[in-house]
């Protein structure tokens, strides 16, 4: 009776785990996974294995495999607004630090300073241009 209290709570804590993933792979894969888990628990259990320590490394092994897919579904997220608008985000950085440099650098001998943040953040911006342009035509 104590197996199955364990187990079902086990299978509980588990389950919220997996609500960690993000949603596309968790609709894949969840149901599976549960149900993967659900067996090796009875296996060890019948085998008379140490089930907290299998659970304790499949918890610590599913929690790495959360971040990696979470760390994976941001940097397609952020690839993907870096290829549309790359060039864009410099800009506006290149106008901010240009603003800011002028404003602090201001009746100094460095006052021209933004000239050269202006010419750096163009390269910058139309070298991002060019890299995803050509990155479009070499899938088409």
């Amino acid at each position: 009776m104590a197996y199955k209290h364990a187990t079902a709570r086990y299978r509980q804590w588990y389950a919220k785990l997996l609500c960690l993933y993000p949603k596309p792979y968790r609709e894949h894969f969840e149901e599976g996974m549960q149900q993967t888990f659900n067996d090796l628990c009875r296996e060890r259990h019948e085998s008379g294995s140490n089930l907290l320590g299998f659970v304790l490394w499949t918890f610590a092994d599913t929690l790495t495999g959360i971040i990696k897919e979470n760390i994976e579904k941001e940097n397609k997220i952020m690839l993907s607004t870096l290829k549309n608008h790359g060039a864009v985000i410099i800009y506006i950085i290149t106008a901010i630090a240009i603003i800011v440099t002028a404003l602090l650098l201001k009746n100094t001998e460095y006052e021209n300073a933004w000239f050269y943040i202006f010419a750096v953040g163009s390269v910058l911006a139309s070298l991002v241009e060019v890299y995803s342009k050509t990155k479009d035509k070499g899938k088409g």
